[in-house]
């Protein structure tokens, strides 16, 4: 692991120097646009969700979800997934839609194709470091949508993405994908709505045929199907389930059809199959595999893949729903792997390969399973609403991979070409920073350690095998873990159990915010104290009044009046929360303050109208 850790003092001062020189010399290429002015711009210009299933847009570049339903490419993936929300509540009395009636609360699929919903563009990634992934093209772009809705009572966005995934252009005759990366480089001083148009310019990297429909990798969704409040799993702090699908571009049939999930293996058939198992275990031990799993580049072949999984929520890697490797192999079929950067150990290997799954890249260091929602600026975002905004618009992780896109470029654009090397999700950012995931003594998890001041603790962290722990601090801290508990995994999500260690004190005139009112592993709290350096004054819901307020269907704004000051820890895009935590704008000095992302309304699927 002493290669991981050297790998991340080279990025962290890399990136400084790129974002340096980005002051000082030439535009650099664009990582990531979350603007909603450029964003919604690009809308205006073509990039809107309805084109990709053949319905004109509005003047704004929006059409609603009643429009889109008449479209037979929109109902190609609108059915399936209105399936899945049905199978997640089938045989389940407490499964419905709606806080009064239902204590299981799943997703409303009448919002897919309703007139007041509608999905708007949040973010547009330049994934030029996935051209491993996409045989004779320089990577991907990616833009990442996200419904919303707007009625006369209320408005809000919904716990629902579609990224759709694009081929990038081809390299040059010399393998070269430098004159790709120039093609994100945009003019001096471009900004806003400017800088959204150019992005469909002829010279923009969405000019009209790199939006062809041909050019479509894949579709993604990552949809919230159920959440269980805190009320019915105390011992979690709540349980939420997402549908995670794919979905590919036929353009024989002219329609879209399920595709596989990459590097998602089918846990149910390679269980009833031990030949499948057996053949899957002896293409991964092949060298090249191991290499290419090592790097981050492993591409499982479609045989042994699944076309949809759920992921749960909290606790991330410690719930096994979540490691879908872990549930089909041991550790002990495994082995280390000298030399390498990420398998030091049988432990590390299987972790790895959970970490490229779908299901476990989404619960590592996300945002309640997300790693893009986009921003929420009041004058700009659309449906914004103050006590359900969010002050970072990215994970964790997304934060952490910006410094590593961002070499990828710059090696690029002077060699043509780059090393993809992509450190794990857990363990690719700020070493041992406070909540970040840190080893217990396995060696292929030795370089994971904390910063000074932090010590590893095994009980709230983000494994259920005691190898991973999390960071937290010597002394009680605003935001600090005070109920640590272990995980107690079974096969079926619903039933993991969360088994409660010894309560820590959050010290002299603080407080436990509990897991049982919604804040997992607890939280330490208290008074506020403005100007204090690591916390901000929020506001706490009163969770019974809160969730009376939403079951009478009353505006969300006036629900935020069932809400207490209480001292948060203090967040932004570089002081990340710890997991299972949001960073929501607190509205002291445009702060940002760590909460539950549930206690935010459009990270929930209920209480909408």
């Amino acid at each position: 692991m002493r290669f991981a850790e050297a790998f991340r003092r080279r990025l962290a001062a890399a990136a400084l120097g790129c974002l340096g020189a980005a002051v000082h010399a030439a535009p650099q290429p664009l990582l990531l646009l979350t603007d909603p002015a450029a964003l919604q711009a690009a809308e205006r210009e073509g990039a809107g969700f309805a084109r990709w299933f053949g319905v004109a847009p509005g003047a704004d570049g929006l059409r609603d979800n009643l429009a889109l339903a008449a479209s037979r490419a929109w109902n190609d993936l609108r059915r399936p997934l209105a399936e899945a929300v049905h199978a997640t509540g089938r045989g389940d009395p407490q499964a419905g839609v709606g806080v009064a009636r239902y204590t299981h609360r799943l997703f409303d699929v009448r919002w897919l194709e309703s007139p007041d919903a509608y999905f708007e563009l949040v973010g547009v990634a330049n994934r030029m470091d996935r051209r491993p992934f996409q045989d004779g093209a320089c990577g991907e772009a990616r833009l990442v949508y996200r419904l919303a809705y707007r009625t006369p009572a209320m408005q809000s966005r919904l716990p629902m993405t579609l990224s759709v995934e694009l081929r990038g252009d081809a390299p040059d005759a010399a393998g070269s994908c430098a004159a790709a990366a120039r093609r994100w480089t945009p003019p001096p001083g471009l900004a806003g709505a400017a800088l959204g148009r150019w992005l469909l310019s002829a010279d923009g990297p969405l000019a009209p045929p790199r939006l062809a429909r041909e050019r479509i990798a894949q579709v993604a969704v990552n949809l919230q199907s159920v959440r269980w409040p805190s009320g019915v799993r105390p011992d979690l702090g709540g349980h939420a389930e997402y549908v995670l699908r794919a979905f590919r571009w036929d353009a024989g049939a002219g329609r879209y059809v399920p595709g596989p999930l990459e590097n998602t293996p089918d846990v149910k058939r390679l269980r009833a199959d031990p030949a499948l198992r057996a053949g899957l275990l002896r293409w991964l031990g092949l060298p090249a595999q191991r290499q290419a799993l090592d790097a981050g580049t492993l591409r499982i072949p479609e045989r042994f893949l699944a076309t949809e999984v759920r992921s749960v929520t909290p606790r991330g890697l410690a719930r096994l729903a979540n490691r879908p490797f872990a549930q089909v192999f041991r550790p002990a079929e495994w082995q280390a792997v000298p030399g390498s950067r990420t398998l030091g150990s049988p432990a590390a290997v299987l972790r790895r390969l959970d970490d490229l799954s779908c299901a476990g890249c989404h619960q590592s260091r996300a945002v309640a399973g997300f790693h893009l929602l986009g921003e929420d600026r009041p004058g700009l975002t659309r449906g914004f609403t103050a006590g359900n905004a969010l002050a970072v618009a990215h994970s964790p992780h997304v934060q952490d991979e910006l410094a590593r896109r961002a070499v990828y470029l710059r090696r690029t654009l002077a060699e043509g070409t780059a090393d993809a090397f992509r450190p794990p999700a857990e363990g690719g950012g700020p070493q041992g920073a406070f909540g970040a995931a840190c080893g217990l003594g396995d060696p292929g998890f030795a370089g994971w350690r904390c910063a000074s001041g932090l010590r590893c603790q095994a009980e709230g962290g983000p494994s259920h095998d005691g190898t991973v722990g999390v960071c937290m601090p010597d002394t009680p801290a605003v935001g600090g873990l005070c109920e640590p508990s272990r995980i107690a995994p079974r096969a079926d999500a619903r039933e993991d159990r969360a088994l409660l260690s010894l309560r820590r004190s959050c010290g002299a005139d603080a407080v436990c915010e509990r897991t049982s009112v919604g804040f997992p592993g607890g939280m330490c709290s208290g008074r506020c104290e403005p100007g204090a350096t690591d916390g901000v004054c929020g506001r706490i819901a009163v969770l019974d009044d809160f969730n009376r307020c939403l079951a009478q269907r009353q505006p969300f704004a006036q629900c935020l009046s069932h809400t207490r000051p209480g001292q948060l820890r203090r967040c932004s895009a570089t002081q990340a929360c710890r997991d299972d935590y949001v960073c929501a704008q607190s509205g002291e000095d445009a702060a940002g303050a760590c909460i539950p992302p549930y206690f935010l309304f459009q990270m929930r699927v209920d209480g909408h109208p």
